[in-house]
Order: C-alpha cells, then sequence, then structure tokens
C-alpha cells in the first residue's frame, strides 16, 4: 500500500519512515498533476506582530481532569482530526491568504483521508485491514506535522497554525454541546473528550452534524486520572476497562518503552486482575489481591534475573553535562567497543545508581536492588491511587 501510494519500490516503502512516506506521495502527487517541486525550498517565515504570534501560535487545547476514578465514561475520538480540518478547510501553502484557491495539500490528503475511514471500518470485522489502516494512519498523522517543518516541500508555519487553531475550536465547541445537554466533561486533549452522561449517541450525532467531522466513541466501565506530583490531573496518563474485559492503558509503566520487564509484569498482572472488576465496586473489592501482587514482588526481587531488569532507551545525544544513569550507560558502551550514534536504542541494567554504574544487558551479572525498588513502588503507586 504504501509502495504503490509514494511511487517507490516495497524494498524502500518498508523501511521509510511515515514522514518520508508521506513526504514522497506528495511529491509524486505533484508531478503527476505538473506542479514543480523545488529541490530545495526557500521559504522563510514571514514577520509578524508579536500579538498576532501569541493569537496563532498556541498548539492544541487540553483540559485538565480532575484526578480520580470514575464509572461509565464515554471517550468521544476525532477520525483523523487534522487531515480532515486541511481537507474541509482548504488549508494549504499556497492558500494562506487566499482561501479562493483550490489547495494542492486538501486534493492530495482528501483520497488518503476516505481510504483511512473505509480501512478503519472494515478492520472491525476483517483483520487483514489493521496493517493498512496502520499506515494510513501515520502518514496521515505525519502531514500535520510536516506543514510547521521549515523544509518540507508543501510546509508552511502558518498552514500549520490554522489547522491546531480550528482544532481548539472544535474541541471547545463539542464541549459546549456536551454541557448544554447535561454531560460532564471529565477531560479532554486536543481530538479526545472524555464525558459522563446519557444518550451518548445523540451527543455523537448532534457534534458530527454540527463540526461536520466524523466520532468514534468508547465506552469505560470505570477510568482512572493520575496526578501529577502537585496534585493536579496528569494530561495523558490514565487507564481503564472497556465492555470487552480489556484494560486501555496511557502514559503509565506498562506502556512505556523503557520500563524494566521485572516492573512491567507486576503491573500487568494487577490490571488483569483489575479488569474482572466491572465497576467501581467490584473495584476496591479486589484491592487485597492487587495488594499481594505487590508484595510478591517486592519479596522475589532479590532473587530476580538481572535480565528481567534492563532497561531499554533510545539515545538522543552522546555527551552529558551532569553524570546520570543514561550518560553512564553510554559511557559503558563505549567501554565494550560498541559504536554509538544518536537515535540508537541502547540496553542497560543498573548495578549501582549512587555511584552511577551500569552493565550492558548481555553482561549484567547483578542489579542495585534499591532502584529498582524505587521503579516498583512508583508503578505501584500509579495502580494504587485507583483505590484510594
Amino acid at each position: 500500500m504504501a509502495a504503490r501510494l509514494a511511487g517507490l519500490s516495497p524494498n524502500l516503502a518498508s523501511r521509510f519512515t511515515p514522514g518520508t512516506l508521506i513526504s514522497s506521495y506528495e511529491v509524486y502527487e505533484a508531478v503527476k498533476r505538473g506542479i514543480a517541486v523545488p529541490f530545495r525550498k526557500s521559504d522563510p517565515e514571514q514577520s509578524r506582530k508579536l500579538s498576532a504570534l501569541q493569537a496563532a501560535d498556541r498548539g492544541g487545547m487540553m483540559f485538565q481532569p480532575k484526578p480520580g476514578t470514575f464509572e461509565n465514561v464515554e471517550e468521544i475520538d476525532y477520525t483523523s482530526m487534522y487531515p480532515t480540518i486541511i481537507v474541509k478547510a482548504n488549508l494549504s501553502p499556497e492558500t494562506v491568504g487566499h482561501q479562493e484557491r483550490a489547495g494542492f495539500l486538501p486534493a492530495v490528503l482528501k483520497p488518503l483521508l476516505e481510504l483511512r475511514i473505509k480501512t478503519k471500518r472494515l478492520k472491525k470485522t476483517d483483520p487483514r485491514f489493521a496493517g493498512t489502516d496502520a499506515i494510513l494512519k501515520w502518514m496521515l498523522v505525519t502531514c500535520f506535522g510536516y506543514t510547521g517543518y521549515k523544509n518540507a516541500k508543501f510546509g508552511r508555519i502558518e498552514v500549520h497554525e490554522g489547522i491546531t487553531g480550528h482544532s481548539r475550536e472544535i474541541l471547545i465547541q463539542t464541549k459546549d454541546i456536551a454541557e448544554e445537554m447535561d454531560f460532564r466533561v471529565l477531560h479532554g486533549i486536543v481530538d479526545c473528550l472524555w464525558v459522563q452522561g446519557s444518550p451518548i449517541k445523540a451527543l455523537k450525532d448532534r457534534v458530527e452534524r454540527e463540526t461536520d467531522m466524523l466520532l468514534e466513541v468508547e465506552h469505560f466501565d470505570w477510568i482512572v486520572f493520575l496526578p501529577l506530583a502537585d496534585g493536579f490531573g496528569a494530561y495523558n496518563r490514565y487507564y481503564g476497562r472497556q465492555p470487552d474485559g480489556s484494560v486501555k492503558v496511557r502514559g503509565i509503566a506498562a506502556r512505556k518503552h523503557d520500563t524494566a520487564e521485572y516492573v512491567r509484569e507486576m503491573q500487568r498482572r494487577m490490571l488483569d486482575v483489575m479488569a474482572r472488576a466491572k465497576t467501581i465496586t467490584e473495584l476496591k473489592a479486589i484491592q487485597d489481591e492487587v495488594s499481594r501482587i505487590y508484595r510478591e514482588t517486592i519479596h522475589n526481587l532479590p532473587a530476580a534475573d538481572p535480565k528481567e531488569m534492563t532497561i531499554n532507551r533510545r539515545i538522543s545525544r552522546l555527551t552529558y553535562a551532569h553524570r546520570c544513569i543514561e550518560g553512564a550507560a553510554v559511557q559503558a558502551y563505549r567501554e565494550n567497543k560498541i559504536e554509538i550514534a544518536p537515535g540508537m536504542k541502547i540496553q542497560y541494567v543498573v548495578t549501582d545508581a549512587r555511584r552511577y554504574k551500569v552493565e550492558p544487558e548481555w553482561r549484567a551479572s547483578s542489579f542495585d536492588v534499591g532502584y529498582y525498588r524505587e521503579l516498583i513502588d512508583k508503578a505501584w503507586a500509579e495502580i494504587k491511587f485507583a483505590f484510594s
């Protein structure tokens, strides 16, 4: 699919990032339409007044949630919100200040958007479409980011700001509609809104009608919004049970790529137990069973396999101004004659956190029990909060 869209060989398409694929697709479509594509783009951002910049460059809208556990919550999610805005609002570099023109980006993204909507529907009944849907999803997501990238062939910062501006208005409009219909708004992130109330279909139909955007609705039997260190709600750390018995997680240890497997497995076991609870009352009834998993994890920690303590990190630099665990890991790789570069993923085990000593994963024969105990406690705090 990606090779056909971008005009590339399957060998190249399989190794390229979504950003390269969407750029290749846009260039391919431009050449087909007889549009000249500059070899090196020279389109600096225009000078603007500070007041105009402050009004335009504000990013996506987010509502800070109240930390806690909530029952019978609906997640309202816009389907490919940013690409849809590009198409419906006719946003393209050449349409800035000239909205009467038909934009290039809307014209080439519209077929991708229509195909994504179709594959997203089809994959629910046929798993064979999941891969195609994922490719289209990330190509469309990346096309928004590239509108603000100065070297993108079809990028312009004013388009990027226009997209986020429309998204803020749409999310606020959706919130206002929900509250007008007596729904309780719990949280909102850019293109998602979490609400309590019913009938959800009436809300979905009205929002789609008034915003001209497609929505997806997911139900949560219960959902936990976690707090920040200051006690206010975290924007992107939550988990909740869905009707099929699965638990959707975001931003917690079980989801993070750098979590040690020993810690991840503890949280997974806890979430599996919590998934049996359909209500907050049932959730509280299994607190002791979940707590027992934590105690067992701590008890078995000293005898655990060091390989289970492996931390995976993608490094962004090779030199560090201050001593830190990641810097020590980079140095450990050098000492083992391993060539490293920014963007590379490294695997290491912390053997003495106080002295910043680590070993590459394949050489580790021990680990710092105290350090990993702290990681376990942090992961446990994310679960324990659901019962507080």
